[in-house]
This record gives structure tokens, sequence and C-alpha cells, in this order.
């Protein structure tokens, strides 16, 4: 492998260890700016139902803000990670685990899932940014109301 393949992959792995420390650590701003310019597709429709869609990074991350909000803790983790670099494009594979918690003053105050993500990448001018974001569930465990909550909601 050549220094420069080296490098990628370092760079790659590091966007997705960023993108789930940013969303634990609520940086909403650092998080947008490892995503592509425009269009990012998506899919979480192993959790939400629905269809894949297509929306900018802004329009994403006002979702993860909403449903992981100052009064929820989160903690994602990441493990067995598969890169495959093509040129300018890159996938990222990885098996993951996410944790959510909120106090609500009874029952069960936890909800958890565990699965595989599948992330895109795109070199830019800026370096490697993510194109793409899907997550398929295997099983989820806890309280759904704790998942969906939301601030006023």
């Amino acid at each position: 492998m050549t220094l420069e393949a080296l490098a990628d992959e370092r760079a790659l792995r590091l966007l997705a260890d960023q993108l789930f420390v940013f969303t634990d650590e609520k940086r909403w701003t650092d998080l947008e700016a490892l995503f592509v310019d425009g269009d990012v597709a998506v899919d979480m429709t192993s959790l939400v139902g629905g269809a894949p869609v297509t929306m900018t990074a802004a329009d994403l991350l006002a979702g993860f803000r909403q449903g992981l909000h100052v009064e929820k803790a989160s903690h994602h983790m990441t493990t067995n990670v598969r890169i495959e670099i093509d040129g300018d494009a890159a996938t990222i594979r990885t098996q993951g685990y996410a944790w959510n918690h909120l106090s609500t003053g009874g029952g069960t105050d936890f909800w958890e899932t565990w699965g595989t993500y599948l992330l895109t990448a795109r070199r830019t001018d800026a370096g490697w940014k993510l194109a793409s974001f899907r997550y398929d569930a295997k099983l989820n465990r806890g309280n759904e109301a704790v998942r969906t909550h939301t601030l006023g909601g």
C-alpha cells in the first residue's frame, strides 16, 4: 500500500470517527463541515420507515439537533471499519451501537440499537467529505419514546 493510500484510509477513518464523536458532543457546526456541499443521500428507513431521501447536511443535522437535543445523552460506537477507495470516491462500512438516555422520571429511560453503517465519501478540495449516510438496524431495545423524544414533545 502506498503512503498516499494509507493517508487516504486514515483520513476516511478519522472522518467516520468524527461523525459519531461530534454527534455525541453536539458539535453541530463541526459536524456539518464533515459533509459535502449540496445533496447528501440519507437512509434511516430501518428506524423511521418511509424511503431513503436526499437532503442537505444542514437539513440532516437539523433533525439530529431535534432528536439528540441537549437534554438527551447519546453514545455512538463503531467497530470493524472497512474502507474501500476508488479514485476520488470511498465507501466506509462499520458495525455500530448507539444508546440514547433521557431522564423521564419513570419507566425505562434508555433506547439502544445495534446495526451497520454505510457511509460514502468524496475527495474534495477541502479533503474527504461525507456524501451519504445509511444505517441498517439489526436490533433495537428500550423505550421507543426516548428515541423519538424532542424538546417540547
